[in-house]
């Protein structure tokens, strides 16, 4: 079993982008978030759900 991780995102929606496209890129059969998402002085509401509910 391939498991990504993403944690401590803290909004950067660019580091997010990039990372998404790597964990798609493995295909992983599980990803799990660790937390911190949102939190942070970047960008929240772009990095936050709207990104991330749609992962398989």
């Amino acid at each position: 079993m391939r498991i990504a991780v993403i944690a401590d995102v803290h909004g950067n929606s660019l580091a997010l982008d990039a990372v998404l496209h790597d964990i798609a890129q493995e295909n992983p059969d599980l990803i799990v978030n660790l937390g911190d998402l949102v939190s942070g002085p970047f960008d929240p509401a772009r990095s936050g759900i709207s990104k991330c509910r749609f992962l398989p």
